[in-house]
């Protein structure tokens, strides 16, 4: 009897302990996540990063001066130690993006293919090239913003203090991974299913659009390299051109008119209540006749972009001044029209690859085309999207300070000025065309952080591998020539 008092005892223990266990579980979390939805939730983390003015996150359309802030100047300024900036922006490219297209890749691959139930052998290749897509552009941004970063052992816990891999090395191996995974798709074929591609839908017309997109990508890319390695940067080049963009082509996001899928800078501007940027001189008197002429372009028709960009004041258009404390009430806003919950954001367009086959054709090229008829194809299209007409394009074209044969300076300042006018709301990408190029000229503020005396070419390393990777750290920073804003990075040539 003892005995028999004693197991049921146990039992009963064990048993409630099993119970108890229980209530530690959340029967109601998913206990297999597709890869698709991982791969949605990790574009459209991306995509928010990318385009967020949140100054916690992203400053760089106030580097790029198409906007200022009011109160707090500090970002302004070039201060991206307060906020921890650089930090947040890798986080965000490393753990949200790149993280969960590692693993919407691993399960994806995992998939057992049985025909007439699941996805057939191309999906699933579509699938994996779409995401494979996506990272690369993930991957080519960190480059472009850092330098060298950890690649080869990123993303993988074993390496909790990874190396940082060349900047060119890890560049050409993004090139090379594009190229592998547009072979391996069909435009024939769907790619994710329904519900699970924000940006081109699931249909065989939306594979067909990734595969444009990811040459339009390595048509940038090549770009990117045409200063360093001009013989390199021509065959990737070229073998991209004649299958990217076409007007009216471009890859978007749009969003939804519910938290918390609402455009970034809705939610920035609108949902959080803040006054806390205008638009700045630079920007506007570039856009409209002034007297004195402007710093940056004069012109005698006012752009037709600006009356979409731009609020007007006391019915004027008027710029706060950069890096200055502005009054919010004093000078333009951003166009409330463009302050929408569901409104896309591009993160590459028929404007922007034109203006690439321009700078390609000017450098000598065999892209198709002349360098002046890409570029008139890239303001065009940029007026017309944003609401202009093609009669108030050919206006603008026509003015001898916008005409391509007739613009002051080189192909650089010809095309980086416009491309800067261009890429509105577009920070990154007006960052990266402004640092290749090299204009327009913009300058620093007179009260710039100590030290930063221009506008910074690249971010600097995270404060956390200070302390957490401090050999590797060290060795990057030394191989780079120092981890300050202003040290050039490989493929910035001038």
């Amino acid at each position: 009897m003892k005995k028999i008092f004693i197991f049921l005892s146990f039992f009963i223990i064990f048993s409630a302990c099993s119970k108890l266990e229980d209530l530690n579980v959340n029967t109601k979390d998913f206990t297999v996540v597709p890869g698709e939805s991982l791969f949605n939730a990790a574009t459209r983390a991306l995509v928010n990063q990318m385009f967020t003015p949140n100054v916690n996150l992203n400053n760089t359309m106030l580097w790029v001066q198409h906007w200022t802030e009011t109160t707090y100047v500090n970002e302004s300024r070039y201060d991206m130690v307060t906020r921890k900036v650089p930090e947040n922006h890798q986080n965000a490219m490393y753990r949200t993006a790149l993280a969960n297209y590692k693993d919407a890749a691993r399960l994806i691959s995992a998939l057992t293919i049985v025909p007439g139930t699941t996805i057939s052998q191309q999906q699933k290749d579509n699938q994996l090239g779409i995401i494979e897509i996506m990272s690369v552009y993930a991957w080519s941004n960190l480059v472009e913003s850092f330098g060298d970063m950890p690649y080869s052992q990123a993303l993988d816990y074993k390496s909790p203090s990874p190396a940082y891999d060349d900047g060119l090395t890890i560049y050409k191996d993004l090139i090379a991974r594009v190229d592998a995974a547009l072979a391996k798709m069909d435009p024939a074929t769907a790619g994710m299913s329904s519900g699970y591609d924000n940006i081109y839908g699931g249909t065989a017309a939306g594979t067909a659009k990734w595969i444009k997109f990811g040459n339009s990508l390595k048509l940038r890319m090549g770009i990117m390299l045409a200063d360093l390695d001009p013989v390199y940067a021509k065959s990737v080049i070229e073998s991209a051109a004649p299958k990217v963009f076409a007007a009216g082509d471009k890859a978007a996001l749009t969003y939804l008119s519910a938290s918390p899928n609402q455009n970034p800078v809705y939610t920035e501007l609108v949902v959080s209540g803040r006054s806390d940027f205008v638009i700045t001189s630079n920007l506007i008197d570039a856009m409209q006749p002034t007297t004195p002429a402007g710093p940056i372009l004069t012109v005698t028709v006012t752009d037709p972009r600006l009356k979409f960009y731009a609020s007007t004041v006391d019915g004027a258009y008027k710029g706060g001044k950069q890096g200055s404390p502005n009054s919010y009430d004093a000078f333009s806003h951003v166009n409330p029209a463009l302050l929408t919950s569901t409104r896309e954001v591009v993160l590459m367009d028929y404007t922007e690859t034109e203006f690439l086959l321009a700078e390609a054709a000017a450098r000598g090229f065999d892209v198709g085309g002349t360098d002046e008829t890409h570029y008139n194809n890239a303001i065009t299209a940029s007026i017309t999207y944003w609401g202009g007409t093609p009669a108030e394009a050919s206006a603008y074209l026509a003015q001898p300070t916008v005409a391509y044969t007739t613009a002051a300076g080189t192909y650089r300042q010809k095309i980086g000025t416009q491309a800067w006018l261009a890429y509105f709301e577009r920070g990154m990408t007006a960052w990266t065309s402004f640092r290749r190029l090299d204009y327009p000229v913009l300058t620093a503020p007179a009260l710039h952080v100590e030290g930063i005396d221009k506008v910074p070419v690249r971010y600097t390393y995270a404060v956390s591998e200070q302390t957490l990777n401090n050999a590797n750290y060290t060795a990057a920073a030394a191989k780079i020539g120092g981890d300050t804003p202003l040290t050039k990075l490989f493929w910035d040539k001038f």
